[in-house]
């Protein structure tokens, strides 16, 4: 890690040559029709909880476009959902990162009551834009996607809620907790049930229980969440919120510094590619075209995902602000003092 008197610096790691391996399938073309649509909706709910200082930093970040590099493939109906779901998570997160453990605890409860209860209905901000999700997509979708959806996200909030908590404590988890731990919080689980809708496929339950396909299915999510957590970690260090990073996790569990954690994490996701990459192999070799189609199908998109997210991380000024595409090529990144722009949700 170098440092000059006035700065400290870390180098990240050139992903794109790991990811390299997974086709470069470029921007759904339907991206700024839908993005105007996306946008369009989610202004009916950040209006009411976010200062005009966060909406600015919304549209800066672009998160439509994430989902546009993520899911190059998707029709529209199917990017309008990923798009929803994209927004909701980032006003959410945002949301819980500003209120205390008990309620964000309470939150969680008016998602599940939204998304199980069709007669609930407290006129919060937060049941009128899950049950507006709901309707307008998970309904249209397979019934084992949209079972799977809704446990999914219902598990997230709960584990969020955990997360206010911890942060609270000033708590910091070892490797393999924070693993498990972060599965859930990256709601990732719930993009992965989107691939299906949008692919147009309602995979059996026994499929997302069978060991390889759920090899795949971890190695693609925890690649999805290393990457975030490596690329984030300026900001939510920043912020105050280095705890809930694997960066932290790696230096604590590890009684590393930085840079050696950093490295740690560029191997680990090698593995990872390789684990996704056997996984795929496997399948593709069955009889039942079930495995050997369908859910190679999945598995591909998971690729598509874990490019297209690294992809989207230097396009937006959500991690690196104005000098993305500078870190992009030098992959050197200054690291901020505490609190540096940030500010609070009403903002």
């Amino acid at each position: 890690m170098a440092s000059t008197p006035d700065e400290i610096t870390f180098r990240l790691p050139n992903l794109d040559n790991t990811f390299a391996i997974f086709p470069d399938n470029g921007l759904n073309p339907n991206f700024s029709k839908i993005r105007v649509e996306s946008r369009e909706w989610i202004n009916q709910y950040n209006g009411v909880v976010c200062g005009p200082k966060m909406r600015a930093l919304m549209d800066n970040c672009n998160f439509e476009l994430s989902t546009s590099y993520c899911f190059p493939y998707a029709g529209e109906a199917g990017l309008r959902a990923t798009m929803d779901l994209a927004n909701i998570l980032w006003l959410y997160d945002e949301f819980t990162d500003t209120v205390s453990g008990a309620e964000a605890t309470d939150a969680a409860i008016i998602v599940d009551r939204a998304l199980r209860n069709s007669d609930f209905a407290d006129e919060s901000w937060i049941c009128r834009m899950m049950k507006s999700f709901k309707q307008n997509h998970i309904d249209k979708a397979g019934p084992n996607v949209a079972r799977r959806f809704i446990d999914n996200f219902c598990r997230y909030v709960k584990v969020v809620g955990t997360e206010a908590v911890l942060r609270e404590q000033n708590q910091v988890l070892d490797i393999p907790s924070y693993v498990m731990f972060r599965r859930e919080t990256s709601a990732v689980r719930t993009c992965f049930d989107l691939v299906e809708y949008c692919v147009g496929l309602d995979l059996p339950q026994h499929v997302h229980e069978d060991p390889v396909f759920v090899s795949g299915y971890n190695a693609a999510m925890d690649l999805i969440f290393w990457t975030n957590d490596l690329l984030s970690y300026n900001m939510e260090q920043s912020k105050g919120h280095g705890g809930a990073n694997v960066v932290t996790v790696i230096m604590k569990s590890k009684g590393v510094d930085l840079q050696t954690a950093i490295d740690f994490l560029s191997g680990y996701c090698e593995a990872l590619t390789s684990q996704l990459q056997e996984s795929r192999r496997i399948l593709a070799s069955r009889d039942d075209p079930i495995y050997s189609t369908d859910a190679v199908r999945v598995i591909d998109a998971f690729g598509d995902w874990v490019r297209g997210n690294d992809q989207w991380s230097f396009a937006t000024e959500r991690y690196f602000g104005k000098e993305n595409y500078i870190v992009k090529k030098t992959r050197i990144v200054k690291l901020k003092a505490p609190f540096a722009d940030s500010y609070a949700l009403n903002e």
